[in-house]
């Protein structure tokens, strides 16, 4: 257990010391940045329009997880799961006594800290900027039973947002670069906007992850247990397809 907390501490570190950081912080902390903006423009152009704390979180949260969170997100997981491929240091961390499982384990550990902390950091941010903004405009609905709904809604979210994103890992592993995850996310992202609403945005585990955690699944004629079964195998698939393609691969 100690092995690996020092992997998923490694793992950090890493990203601590790399310009990843930097665009996952810009990316995360620009969406409810656009969010607040947004409201207040709507705002200004019609007045009877009210700016809500309610309705800035559901807006960032739509945001984050059908476009804004699955980018920022993907490249993590590119990042993280590619490093050692691109700068050839794969075969130096195999000299200390370490199984590729347990290295996998570290990564995918990593990978959803890093998720959580940055949604969490975003549900921060509105709570933040929120309180500024009302001195100048008031803001509906500032109370403490609101975001804590949004803070559970938040956690909640990147689960569901993390089982969606390991197909990526899997994709930096097998392609072992970067572009080919990053590609693949702005694909899904772009169909995510496309399919919202249709029947087909149920089975679509991206537009599903969303519409499950916004409580508007059953309206595309989909269920939480269809949504559930779905991300818990594509999430599945995607951590085995990892570790057997890993635990076959000769490091080189």
């Amino acid at each position: 257990m100690e092995k690996l907390a020092d992997l998923i501490y490694c793992e950090f570190l890493k990203l601590k010391r790399s310009k990843i950081c930097i665009i996952a912080l810009v990316g995360t902390l620009g969406t409810p940045l656009l969010t607040i903006l947004h409201g207040i423009q709507n705002h200004l152009a019609h007045p009877e329009n009210d700016i809500s704390l309610f309705g800035l979180y559901d807006n960032a949260i739509m945001f984050l997880m059908l476009i804004f969170g699955l980018l920022v997100f993907s490249i993590i997981a590119a990042y993280l799961f590619s490093r050692e491929y691109t700068e050839k240091t794969l075969k130096t961390l195999f000299v200390v006594p370490i199984s590729k499982k347990r290295f996998l384990a570290g990564k995918f550990i990593a990978l959803y800290l890093c998720i959580l902390f940055l949604m969490i950091l975003s549900w921060a941010e509105i709570l933040f900027l929120v309180v500024i903004c009302n001195i100048a405009i008031e803001i509906a609905e500032i109370n403490f039973l609101t975001a804590l709904y949004f803070l559970i809604k938040t956690i909640y979210g990147s689960i569901l947002l993390y089982a969606a994103i390991t197909p990526f890992a899997f994709l930096a592993i097998y392609s072992k670069g970067l572009i080919a995850p990053v590609i693949a996310a702005s694909i899904i992202a772009l169909g995510n906007v496309i399919l919202t609403g249709s029947p087909i945005a149920g089975y679509f585990p991206w537009t599903a992850a969303y519409l499950m955690l916004n409580g508007r699944i059953q309206s595309v004629g989909s269920t939480p247990g269809i949504v559930l079964t779905i991300l818990g195998l594509l999430c599945f698939i995607s951590i085995l397809a990892s570790v057997l393609y890993f635990q076959k691969e000769d490091i080189q």
